[in-house]
């Protein structure tokens, strides 16, 4: 299968967050499968000095936007096997910002249109015809939008794929976008979706014009069919819920991998954990608890937001120091208000709690190898993967049941960590004691703790159902 994917930034080509390593891991994960899956992502100047933009272009052509016409020079590269096309259009990407800019909507648009020109350039000149477009979050929305529109006899056999990583971000603009866009028949097609504020909506449009569209966890996908959850979007989503589906990230187990990591004191697998034992006690050491490998030890990865639910771990804190014996980490940088009340407690009680400020890699390797469990408690989860890692590294995760977490995270006999439900302080401390009850089961502990480290949750997994995903929208289109 010939998969083109379509995103604003991979890395490490350009990176300013999550999406920028799916759009590196995915891609890969299909190639080992037996399928040409290929990126495609916009030039920005801080990819300038790119050694693929040393070399004279494969292809130029002019792209329409409004009443002018922008030049576009296509540029190929590879890395690590994955075939690379950089769209240099130098009037929308040579910027110092990768987005925020005050001309976004014509930025994308000329990439979008970027796309439709490469993808005629790799069918009729390359050789190479796509079978699944699978386009990525507000910036890519219009691509599927063309695709049904200015480009239906051109590609009417190509089916699109659209993935929504975060509803919150949908790229809104006025409704002069309709006329850069060149969209305008129907007029603006956002006012007879349901959509309540009255915008050229890039999101919304590739939720609508997709084949097949999904989020990043399947109960996520669900969630979204409300109000609550999600930004105004659920009349669309509703009206499209049989073409919506849900899969989970990977994590690159190249990278995350006990067995291998070079940031560990000692190495471990889930046939032989002895290494874990070591991990912890040199953790101990390096933030400045007691050092005792009996002591139940909690890692609460950051970051350290009310958004990921460090109000419920404060609001634990006291019940934790007064009723226990465990020891507590917390990596990561978060609200001022919420690092000063961890300040305190870690000040009042240095024995039990430690903070560590900052995101460093290494050390948060070195927390999911050294704790015992990590408690996970946001109010709402879109497909996160901080549990998958902890899992990876023995480390029993305790979960807010909603999202990914959801999904990823099965409490009881055949469990691998453990939940609660409702979003309060005490579901979250009921679920600490049963993890700490379970603990002092030694055996029972120690099976727990492999089963989670047996299960895949890597980038593979994932890439088999999205393979059904593509053949899924291929019958559809």
């Amino acid at each position: 299968m010939n998969i083109l994917y379509v995103a604003a930034e991979m890395s490490p080509l350009i990176k300013t967050g999550g999406l920028a390593d799916v759009a590196s891991a995915l891609p890969a994960a299909l190639r080992k499968l037996g399928h040409d899956a290929r990126v495609v992502v916009p030039c920005y100047h801080q990819a300038r000095f790119h050694k693929a933009l040393q070399t004279p272009a494969c292809a130029t052509s002019f792209l329409p936007v409004g009443e002018r016409q922008e030049i576009m020079r296509i540029h190929t590269t590879q890395q690590n096997g994955i075939p690379i096309y950089l769209l240099d259009i130098p009037t929308a990407f040579e910027r110092g910002a990768i987005y925020g800019e005050a001309d976004d909507d014509r930025r994308f648009i000329l990439f979008a249109r970027g796309v439709m020109a490469l993808m005629l350039h790799l069918r009729d000149i390359v050789g190479w015809p796509i079978d699944v477009v699978h386009a990525n979050d507000w910036h890519c929305g219009l691509v599927p939008n063309y695709l049904k529109t200015y480009y239906r006899y051109a590609f009417g056999n190509v089916a699109s794929v659209f993935t929504a990583h975060n509803l919150a971000y949908q790229g809104l603009f006025s409704p002069f976008t309709l006329h850069l866009s060149g969209l305008g028949e129907g007029g603006l097609i956002e006012r007879n979706i349901g959509l309540a504020a009255q915008n050229f909506n890039f999101l919304a449009r590739g939720l609508l014009f997709a084949d097949i569209i999904n989020t990043i966890s399947p109960t996520y996908s669900v969630e979204i069919l409300t109000p609550d959850q999600s930004e105004g979007l659920h009349p669309l989503l509703q009206m499209r819920h049989e073409r919506l589906a849900g899969i989970m990230h990977g994590i690159d187990y190249g990278i995350f991998d006990p067995e291998t990591d070079p940031a560990l004191a000692a190495n471990y697998s889930a046939a032989d954990t002895n290494g874990k034992r070591l991990c912890k006690a040199a953790l101990q050491q390096e933030v400045g608890l007691e050092v005792d490998i009996q002591r139940p030890l909690i890692g609460v990865p950051g970051p350290l937001t009310l958004a990921h639910g460090i109000d419920l771990v404060i609001q634990a804190l006291p019940w934790l120091i007064d009723e226990t014996d465990a020891q507590m980490v917390l990596q990561g940088s978060g609200d001022s208000i919420a690092q000063q009340v961890l300040r305190s407690f870690a000040d009042q009680h240095p024995d039990r709690i430690q903070l560590l400020a900052g995101t460093d890699p290494e050390l948060a390797h070195q927390l999911y190898a050294g704790c015992d469990t990590c408690l996970i408690p946001p109010l709402r989860d879109p497909g996160g993967t901080d549990q998958l890692i902890a899992l990876r590294y023995g480390c029993v995760p305790v979960v807010h049941a909603v999202g990914g977490l959801n999904d990823t995270v099965r409490e009881g006999y055949d469990g691998n960590g453990f939940r609660f439900h409702a979003y309060q302080s005490r579901d979250l401390i009921d679920a600490i004691r049963r993890s700490i009850t379970s603990y002092s089961d030694a055996a029972g502990w120690k099976h727990l703790r492999q089963r989670g480290m047996s299960e895949d949750n890597s980038w593979l997994a994932s890439a088999r159902e999205y393979i059904g995903l593509y053949d899924w929208a291929q019958r559809v289109i």
